[in-house]
C-alpha cells in the first residue's frame, strides 16, 4: 500500500491525523482517534500482559517533568544531540546526517561533525525546502526545557526524552520491593518528548511519544542464563549481526540459541529478541517485514556493551525500529548514585556492587503504524484491515437489517448483551452493504446482522472480515462463539451453521 493510501484511511476513519490542523498544523504531533487511540490502547494491552503477567515486571509510573540536574546524571544534557544544519536563505533546520543519508544513500553512523560538514559541500547538498545554500552544522539538543515553580526559586527542568532514567531513580525502593533478590524487572509506560529538528515521517518520528520500557537489574554474573532460554531457543529470526553490516550482507535466519552459543550476544538479549518478534507477531506485523540488528560498534553507545534492535522494515519510510534491547552495564546507576551521592550498590551473598540493567525499550506509536501498514489490504474496490482480532480497535459490529419492525431494538440488545460480557461493540444501522464496507475500512473482525429471521431462530448473521464468509450462530452461543474467535481458538468454519 502507497504512503498516501494508508494516511487517507488513517485520517478518514480516525486512526490518526496531523494535531492542531485549524491552527496550521505542527509538525511531529498527531493526535489518535476513536479507532487509532483503540488500537494503541492493544498494543500497550498486549506489552503489559507480556511483562507484567510473565516476566513479573513491577509497573511504576513517573512525572513527565524532571529537575534538569536528573539528565544532567543520566548524561542528556551534554550529549542527546543531533547534528543540524540550518538554510542560509530560508531558515529551516535539518538532521544534517538525514540530508546526506538521501543524497548519497549511504548511511552516517560513526561519521564525525568535520566528516559530515566535508561531506555537505562535496555532495553540493541544498536545502529540500528553497534549495537555498547550507550553514555550517552544529549539536543541537533535543531535550524540552522549561522551569518547575515561580520566583527567585525556581528550578530547571526537562521534559523526559525516554522513561527509563525515571525508573533508575527509585531503584533503592523497587530493590525493596522486590525483597533486596535479583534479577527483578519494572516497567513503565507513558509519554517522552524530544525536540526533533525535522520530523516528516508521521507515526515513525514524533515530537512526543508513548513508550514501554522495561528494565531488567540484575548480578553482572547472571547475563550468560537467563531462567526461560529454553522456552524460546529455537524459535527462529531473522538476523543482521554487526558484522553482516560491515561486510554489506544481508540478514540470515538464525535460532536463538545460535545467537548464544557464537557469542553473538547474550541470553537476555537473545530471550527478548525472541519476546519481542512473537509479539509483533500476534499484533498482526508481517513477519516477513521484520528483522533483529545488532547495533555496529561505531553507532552503539558508549555506555552499553551490545545492542540490537527489532526492525520493521517498511515499504514506505525503510527500517523502523520497534524496540531496543541493550546491555546498559551499570553506567546509569552508577551515573545517578556518583550526582545524587546516593548508594546504588547491593550486598547479596556478602558481594556488594552495582547491578547492571538489560533495557527492553519499546515505541508504542511505530508499532501502531507498523499494524496498519502490515494489515492493510485492497481487494478489488474493497479496503480492509486484516487485524487479529486481539487488536482490532473495535472486535464486532450489531447491525439491525433495517430500521424499522422492531429490529433495532432487538439489535440493540445483542449489543448490551455484548457489552455486559465485555467485548468491545460497535452499533449502527443503515444500508447494509455500506456498513460492511465501513466496517472493513475500520478493521472490525466480525459483524452481527439482526434480520427478520432472528425473531423466529433466535439466531444473527455473523460475517468474518477478511474472506466474508458468514454463518449463522444462535444469540445464547453468541458470547462464547466470540470469545472464541478472538482467543483463536474456534475456527469460523466450525461456528453455527452455514447460510444456504
Amino acid at each position: 500500500m502507497a504512503k498516501d493510501n494508508i494516511l487517507d484511511v488513517a485520517k478518514r476513519r480516525g486512526f490518526f491525523w496531523p494535531s492542531f490542523e485549524i491552527y496550521g498544523g505542527c509538525a511531529g504531533f498527531f493526535t489518535y482517534g476513536p479507532l487509532g487511540s483503540l488500537l494503541k490502547l492493544r498494543v500497550e494491552k498486549m506489552i503489559r500482559e507480556h511483562y507484567v503477567n510473565n516476566e513479573r515486571c513491577m509497573m511504576i509510573e513517573a512525572p513527565v517533568l524532571s529537575p534538569e540536574d536528573a539528565w544532567v546524571a543520566s548524561g542528556h544534557v551534554e550529549s542527546f544531540t543531533d547534528i543540524t544544519v540550518e538554510c542560509q536563505k530560508c531558515g529551516e533546520a535539518y538532521r544534517a546526517d538525514h540530508l546526506l543519508e538521501e543524497r548519497t544513500k549511504k548511511s552516517t553512523d560513526g561519521i564525525s561533525l568535520p566528516q559530515v560538514q566535508k561531506m555537505l559541500q562535496k555532495n553540493n547538498v541544498k536545502c529540500p525546502k528553497c534549495n537555498g545554500s547550507l550553514d555550517k552544522i552544529y549539536d543541537y539538543n533535543l531535550m524540552f526545557k522549561t522551569f518547575i515553580g515561580p520566583g527567585k526559586n525556581k528550578i530547571s527542568g526537562c521534559l523526559r526524552p525516554e522513561t527509563a532514567q525515571t525508573t533508575y531513580m527509585p531503584f533503592r525502593r523497587l530493590f525493596e520491593l522486590a525483597r533486596k533478590k535479583l534479577p527483578f524487572g519494572a516497567i513503565q509506560f507513558g509519554r517522552s518528548f524530544r525536540n526533533e529538528i525535522s520530523p516528516r515521517q508521521g507515526l515513525v518520528r514524533l515530537r512526543e511519544f508513548s513508550q514501554a520500557e522495561a528494565q531488567f537489574f540484575l548480578d553482572p554474573k547472571q547475563k550468560g542464563s537467563h531462567p526461560n532460554f529454553d522456552a524460546v531457543k529455537d524459535v527462529k529470526l531473522t538476523v543482521l549481526t554487526k558484522h553482516d553490516q560491515t561486510m554489506n550482507k544481508k540478514g540470515k535466519v538464525m535460532k536463538v540459541s545460535g545467537l548464544v552459543k557464537k557469542k553473538l550476544t547474550n541470553e537476555w538479549i537473545a530471550y527478548f529478541l525472541a519476546v519481542s518478534v512473537e509479539l509483533y507477531k500476534n499484533m498482526g506485523i508481517d513477519e516477513g517485514m521484520l528483522r533483529c540488528r545488532q547495533h555496529k560498534d561505531d553507532e552503539r553507545s558508549f555506555y552499553s556493551s551490545d545492542t540490537w534492535d527489532v526492525e520493521f522494515v517498511s515499504k514506505v519510510y525503510g527500517k523502523i525500529e520497534l524496540v531496543g534491547i541493550a546491555d546498559r552495564t551499570d553506567y546509569d546507576l552508577k551515573r545517578h548514585e556518583e550526582f545524587s551521592k546516593n548508594s546504588m550498590a547491593v550486598n547479596i551473598d556478602g558481594r556488594k556492587f552495582i547491578p547492571h540493567v538489560v533495557e527492553v525499550a519499546y515505541g508504542i506509536d511505530r508499532p501502531v503504524y507498523s499494524i496498519l501498514e502490515s494489515c492493510m489490504k485492497k481487494d478489488g474496490d474493497r479496503v480492509y484491515f486484516s487485524f487479529p482480532p486481539a487488536v482490532s480497535p473495535y472486535q464486532v459490529a450489531v447491525f439491525p437489517l433495517v430500521r424499522k419492525d422492531g429490529l433495532p431494538e432487538e439489535a440493540r440488545g445483542i449489543y448490551d448483551l455484548l457489552i455486559d460480557a465485555g467485548f468491545y461493540v460497535l452499533y449502527d444501522e443503515g444500508f447494509i452493504g455500506k456498513l460492511y464496507y465501513r466496517q472493513d475500512e475500520a478493521g472490525t473482525s466480525f459483524c452481527l446482522t439482526y434480520d427478520y429471521d432472528s425473531k423466529k431462530d433466535k439466531s444473527v448473521t455473523i460475517r468474518n472480515r477478511n474472506d466474508q464468509k458468514q454463518r449463522r450462530v444462535k444469540i445464547k452461543d453468541l458470547v462464547g462463539t466470540l470469545r472464541g474467535l478472538i482467543n483463536g481458538q474456534t475456527d469460523f468454519e466450525k461456528v453455527g451453521k452455514p447460510i444456504k
